[in-house]
C-alpha cells in the first residue's frame, strides 16, 4: 500500500494495455485506475520513490498485463485527460466486458449448431447417399471410417464449448487455436458445391476466425 504524498513524491502516469476490471483495483491501491477511450487503461498517482516505481511495474509483469508506457507528471501539474475518456476509482466498476471464456465456449455452440444444420438439410438432397459414398471414395476411406472422422470433429466441437470455460490460461489458448484451424480445414476439405452449404459454411468460419483472434489476443488479465 503507499503512503500519503509528501513533498518528496512524484506522479506517474503508466499506460496498459486493454481495460482492467474492477476486481485489480485492489491490486493497484492509492493510484487512480482510469479506463481510456482508446481502450487502455492508465494507472495514475503519487510514488514514493524509484523502488516503489521498480515494485508496482514487477507487480504490472508478474500479473501479466502488457506496459505500454510509463511517465513522471510534476504533482503541481494536474493530469492532461481527455474530455471525453471514462474514469472511474478502484472501487467504481468499469464497462462490463464478456469474458473470453464465455465469447469462445458461445462461438464454438454457433459453430456447433450450424454444422448441425447442414447435415440436416444435406439429407433433403437427391443422391445424398451416393455422392457420401464418391466422397468416401475421393478420400480412399470406406463410408464407416468417413463417418467416424464426422463423429469425431462432431464431438471434438462439442468438447470445446466446455473445455474453453474451464482450461487454464495457458492451454485454452492454444487448443482453441488449434482446434479452430483443423476444424475450418475439415469444413472446407469436404465441402460441397450445394449454396446451402457454402452459405453455412461461411458462417462456421467466420465464428471460428473469431475464435482463434480471440484466443490469439486473450491476456492473462482475464485468467
Amino acid at each position: 500500500m503507499m503512503d500519503k504524498p509528501s513533498s518528496t513524491f512524484q506522479r506517474y502516469e503508466v499506460r496498459l494495455m486493454g481495460y482492467l476490471d474492477a476486481r485489480w483495483g485492489d491490486r493497484f491501491e492509492g493510484l487512480t485506475i482510469t479506463l481510456e477511450e482508446d481502450g487502455n487503461t492508465l494507472l495514475s498517482g503519487p510514488v514514493a520513490d524509484q523502488a516503489v516505481l521498480h515494485g508496482l511495474l514487477k507487480k504490472i509483469r508478474d500479473l501479466g498485463l502488457t506496459l505500454l508506457s510509463v511517465n513522471q507528471v510534476p504533482l503541481s501539474v494536474p493530469a492532461n485527460i481527455p474530455k471525453k475518456e471514462k474514469r472511474m476509482n478502484t472501487t467504481a466498476t468499469p464497462t462490463k466486458k464478456i469474458d473470453t471464456r464465455v465469447l469462445l465456449s458461445t462461438l464454438w455452440i454457433v459453430v456447433m449448431i450450424n454444422m448441425l444444420k447442414a447435415d440436416i438439410l444435406s439429407l433433403f438432397i437427391p443422391g445424398a447417399a451416393e455422392e457420401v459414398a464418391r466422397t468416401a471414395a475421393g478420400a480412399g476411406a470406406s463410408i464407416p471410417q468417413l463417418m467416424l472422422v464426422g463423429a469425431i470433429m462432431g464431438q471434438l466441437g462439442i468438447a470445446m464449448i466446455i473445455l474453453s470455460r474451464v482450461l487454464n490460461y495457458g492451454i485454452n489458448r492454444w487448443v482453441n487455436i488449434v482446434v479452430g484451424i483443423i476444424t475450418i480445414a475439415y469444413i472446407w476439405g469436404g465441402m460441397a458445391s450445394y449454396p446451402h452449404y457454402i452459405f453455412i459454411a461461411s458462417i462456421e468460419t467466420l465464428c471460428l476466425l473469431l475464435i482463434i483472434w480471440n484466443a490469439s489476443n486473450w491476456r492473462n488479465v482475464e485468467a
